[in-house]
């Protein structure tokens, strides 16, 4: 005998039963039933269709009604309704109806109902019979009044549900997707009504199961959210907060309630498997304000409930208290205590799951179904803080997804590697140093730990060829976000260890740029952002993103976040830049204060004073962009330094918002201690001695140096540090000094030892400086790798400006690489050609070919320098022609001829208009621009800022 496989002798008899003669027309009725749940019935196909034409004529009345009502659902299964139907369909069914009709008073309730139902299957594809359908509604409420069956009870309550729906085909708005939408129609509202209040009387019959197929029976269908987020990938996490919130009808809005409250009451003595099925439909249906939920939580709770769950349901259930966390955190529908007993539930939920995966051996196809949804819907929350999972839980479930990761899709590969990283998995913590030693043997899989970072990059490169460019830029987003935006001294692994996978992936981003067309701009702002924290400078790579992008019409956040990247790598976007200007009225109420702060001090950064009016921008008047209550009372130090330092480069120096952060977050020294970046604190200090010094006070600025001196020590970018502070170093020295008209103004001079103070704080911040400045530099100058480069001229212009004295040998070879065949490159930022500048008078004795080559450069692009470059331009040829005295020296003479073109640039009121009051006193100082007749300040106190 031939040992055949179940699945198979069932289908060889479903074939021979759809042969002609084979089954009597009185059991045709179920044996279509059985075809169907084989898979066989097709109603596509011809010759089935003709059988059942001809047993039907010979049918009996019920079988009839099973046959109509097989057909009916088979055809509402496997036909789209906006597709027409095969040829011999609509007139087989009319015929089933119009034979029924005959009968129709024949029918029992049981076999009213199948043709209840099957009518309404059909109805969307117009072949209901009209007459029928009629006959049928009109019954319905008569049937319930009958029919004590809780299932035949549901079934009616189906029919009615589903009947109030008619399937729509999609518009065009959806890009053809396949799939129906459905719409509630008028009619059945009062059948339903009558239905549901006979129904609702009588729950106490109802079953533990008849309340769960009761619930299913009254819920609407929904349309899946397949809409143009899933279509370009965006978002694609798959969990319930995708799912769309189902609903009942208003009819059954009663019936609903008093199912739930049934429930409620039943709820200790329903089976673990009800109690998932429960959860599950509660959250569905958006219920968990209901005290039903709690009560199910407080279910999951028990031990003994959990450790009776299949893997499926353990899942399930963590998906849908996931997803309710995710949303009590927008709609605050339940108490922190209750929110904490649901994460501690979410916690135990896991574990067994895990235990339960671990005990079985767990295949990839368990980590698909189970550990990944399961994963995903967690993922936002654990992150958050606001789920706990204790590090030995995070090793184990980690692991079993480690050991099958090769066998994962491409999708949950990206998804498992960027949990790993954003759940802290790799943090591993001392506690679990010696238990995870015990159990050396659980927690390694081939040689490799767990929490090994080297582990995880190794099996994202093994499978770098499997990742479509969403999911290679999924890890590189997310990945790069974890790694870098960790706090000094947090992060449990070196970046070193991580940064080669991802670079790594950017060259794997970079050979398929093409495809970067088709994604979503979040995942290209994101991604600009990681390549800018992984230092990468060719800016080749930055311009093919940022190309796209200025072409798409981006979000606030993601057009600031875009400036970010502009500002920091000082890439060409004017039209993103002069659009930002636009639209700060816009972004003046769109922004979160920080974020307006950070704008601001990106705008200064990108040079957009271009395109703003001096000395105050209407857009930017103190109460229009930023106001008082957000200065006072929403942003911090950092936020405010940023926002300073950014009106200060846009030359607003008559905005009433420099007074207010000063009056403000501004004055409480005692936070300067905990800004960590060096940058940040130099350029602030530069920002605060281009002000009117009538404003600022000298303690503040002393209490920035101080911080800043002991941040340069240890910092690693000190030539970044730097470049602000040394451009504007003259006014730091020479504050004191600068602006004679302070008594004018009915306040005392700063007192000696005040003034004593704030040169001791600038003497030791210049020394530690300097004695950096000089290493750096002799270390270059040493360098086997030196290569001709514009980047030295700032290098040496910052040495020089420190006071820094380097041996003749050193300082000829540094200056014997400087680059002097790209000098243009220098024009993306004047102050760069200042910095030439500052290099070649220092260095004209010693290489004065190089210093020529820099003057005539500088003579003949004098005009595409700003007020303040012009004016530093002037001051720089003043030293040097007081140095050189009556020489005749051709690089001299080019001095002298730059000198008097910085002067005569200066003479145009509109650009002195542009130069701040200690700008200006700076000029006069050196002869640059006519001392000014001392005034009246144009300050006055922002009303409401002292603190």
């Amino acid at each position: 005998m031939i040992h055949l496989h179940h699945a198979v002798r069932l289908r060889l008899l479903a074939q021979r039963v759809s042969a002609a003669g084979v089954i009597s027309p009185s059991n045709c009725g179920m044996s279509l039933h059985a075809l169907r749940q084989l898979g066989a019935c097709n109603v596509h196909d011809r010759e089935l269709l003709k059988r059942i034409d001809e047993v039907y004529r010979q049918a009996d009345l019920r079988s009839r009604a099973n046959i109509f009502h097989c057909l009916a659902c088979c055809v509402r299964e496997q036909c789209s309704v906006y597709k027409g139907l095969p040829e011999s369909l609509p007139p087989l069914i009319t015929n089933m109806q119009e034979s029924i009709l005959a009968d129709v008073d024949e029918l029992s309730s049981t076999e009213c109902i199948l043709v209840m139902e099957g009518v309404v299957k059909v109805t969307p594809y117009r072949c209901a019979t009209t007459q029928l359908a009629a006959i049928l509604r009109n019954r319905s409420t008569a049937l319930v009044a009958i029919v004590s069956n809780p299932v035949e009870l549901s079934g009616i309550a189906r029919i009615a549900v589903e009947a109030m729906q008619e399937a729509q085909p999609h518009s065009t708005e959806t890009n053809g997707e396949q799939g129906e939408e459905y719409r509630l129609r008028l009619g059945w509202s009062r059948e339903l009504r009558e239905i549901s209040e006979t129904i609702e009387s009588r729950l106490d019959s109802f079953g533990k199961q008849d309340l769960l197929t009761l619930v299913d029976a009254i819920t609407l269908r929904v349309t899946p959210k397949l809409g143009k987020t899933t279509a370009t990938g965006e978002n694609r996490l798959r969990k319930l907060g995708e799912w769309p919130v189902r609903d009942v009808p208003e009819e059954c809005r009663s019936l609903l309630l008093g199912v739930l409250k049934s429930t409620r009451q039943r709820l200790t003595a329903l089976s673990p498997s009800q109690v998932s099925a429960w959860l599950l439909r509660v959250v569905h249906l958006h219920q968990q304000h209901h005290p039903i939920f709690m009560s199910i939580v407080q279910r999951l709770g028990e031990q003994h409930v959990r450790s009776s769950m299949s893997a499926s349901q353990l899942s399930t259930c963590i998906e849908s208290l996931g997803e309710t966390i995710v949303i009590c955190h927008e709609e605050n529908f339940l108490g922190r205590t209750d929110l904490q007993f649901v994460s501690s539930v979410v916690t135990k939920l896991l574990e067994t799951l895990v235990y339960v995966l671990e005990k079985d051996g767990g295949s990839s196809q368990d980590c698909s179904a189970y550990l990944v949804p399961a994963m995903l819907s967690l993922s936002e929350e654990v992150v958050a803080g606001n789920v706990e999972i204790l590090h030995p839980l995070m090793e184990r479930f980690f692991l079993i997804l480690y050991r099958h990761f090769g066998k994962l899709t491409p999708r949950e590969r990206a998804d498992v590697v960027t949990a790993v990283f954003l759940w802290g998995l790799l943090n591993k913590k001392p506690e679990h140093q010696q238990e995870r030693k015990r159990d050396d043997g659980l927690l390694r899989m081939d040689g490799n730990d767990v929490c090994s970072p080297d582990a995880w990059c190794k099996v994202v490169l093994d499978n770098m060829d499997s990742y479509s460019t969403l999911d290679a830029l999924q890890i590189m987003n997310e990945v790069t976000s974890a790694v870098y935006a960790e706090e000094a001294g947090a992060c449990a692994y070196s970046p070193l260890l991580v940064r080669p996978m991802l670079l790594r992936l950017h060259e794997r981003l970079q050979g398929s740029i093409g495809n970067l067309d088709g994604v979503p701009s979040s995942y290209l702002t994101r991604y600009l952002s990681s390549i800018s924290k992984l230092g990468l400078r060719r800016k080749a790579d930055y311009y093919c993103v940022l190309k796209i992008l200025q072409g798409r019409e981006l979000t606030e956040f993601e057009s600031l976040r875009v400036l970010g990247v502009v500002a920091r790598h000082h890439l060409r976007a004017v039209p993103l830049i002069t659009e930002t200007v636009r639209c700060i009225p816009r972004r003046a109420s769109s922004l979160h204060p920080k974020q307006k702060c950070l704008m601001l001090k990106y705008l200064g950064q990108v040079r957009a004073q271009r395109f703003v009016q001096v000395p105050h921008h209407p857009s930017l008047v103190f109460g229009a962009f930023l106001t008082r209550e957000e200065v006072l009372k929403e942003i911090p130090v950092l936020s405010a330094m940023f926002a300073f330092v950014g009106l200060v480069e846009l030359r607003q120096f008559e905005n009433q918002t420099i007074v207010c952060l000063l009056q403000g977050p501004l004055s409480r020294h005692d936070e300067f201690s905990g800004i960590h970046s060096a940058t940040s604190l130099s350029e602030f200090i530069a920002a605060l001695c281009r002000v009117d010094r009538r404003i600022v006070p000298t303690t503040t600025i002393q209490a920035v140096l101080n911080v800043a001196t002991g941040r340069l020590a240890t910092s690693r970018s000190f030539f970044v540090d730097m470049a602000d502070i040394s451009f504007w170093l003259r006014l730091v020295r020479e504050r004191s000094s600068l602006g004679a008209d302070v008594a004018a103004m009915g306040r005392q001079a700063e007192n000696e030892k005040e003034d004593a103070e704030y040169m001791t704080a600038v003497s030791n911040y210049i020394s530690v400086a300097a004695a950096i400045a000089n290493t750096r530099l002799m270390d270059i100058s040493g360098s086997h790798d030196l290569k001709p480069n514009t980047f030295l001229f700032n290098q040496m212009a910052i040495g020089y400006r420190l006071g820094v004295s380097l041996p003749p040998e050193a300082e000829e070879r540094l200056s014997c690489h400087l680059d002097t065949k790209h000098l243009p490159q220098l024009l993306s930022d004047p102050r760069q050609v200042i910095n030439a500048v500052t290099v070649a008078r220092q260095i004209w004795h010693v290489n004065p070919t190089v210093a020529k080559e820099v003057f005539h450069f500088v003579e003949r692009n004098v005009g595409s320098l700003g007020a303040q470059e012009a004016l530093l331009l002037g001051v720089e040829m003043t030293e040097s022609l007081s140095a050189a005295g009556e020489s005749k020296d051709q690089v001299v003479e080019i001095m002298r001829k730059l000198h008097a073109l910085a002067k005569q640039s200066l003479t145009d009121a509109r650009r002195l208009k542009k130069l701040s009051v200690q700008e200006v006193a700076l000029g006069a100082l050196y002869g640059v621009v006519e001392r000014p007749v001392s005034s009246t300040s144009c300050w006055k106190k922002a009303d409401g800022c002292q603190t």
